[in-house]
């Protein structure tokens, strides 16, 4: 289940980084990333929470890393926006997060168990 995590995240934190592509991207890849990693993870039933979970888990990381340059290094401003908000709104991207690459995975495991019969 690992592997299927990390990829997923690998794929959210891909679609940030494409300039132009990211508008769209970005938005839809909790659920895109919880289909393409419960596919690799081959997660059943019982662990579709637990993977949609652990992917929004990750999301904590890029909370630590603000508050480390926040407190630790003394930084108000990333980017002209302060700090705060930025711990605000990826706080926020958590619940959303898990709702995505929950229904993702659900999807994903929907499908794969119509194609096993």
């Amino acid at each position: 289940m690992f592997k299927g995590v990390m990829v997923g995240f690998g794929i959210m934190l891909a679609s940030l980084v494409i300039p132009v592509v990211h508008y769209v991207a970005a938005p839809l890849s909790p659920f895109v990333a919880g289909f393409i990693g419960s596919g690799i993870a081959n997660i059943n039933q019982d662990g579709i929470i637990k993977f949609g979970g652990l992917m929004a888990g990750l999301m904590f990381i890029p909370v630590v890393v603000v508050l480390i340059i926040k407190f630790v290094f003394g930084v108000d401003e990333v980017m002209r926006i302060p700090t705060t908000l930025w711990v605000i709104v990826v706080v926020a991207f958590i619940p959303y997060t898990w709702f995505g690459a929950t229904v993702g995975a659900l999807g994903g495991y929907m499908i794969r168990r119509n194609a096993d019969k």
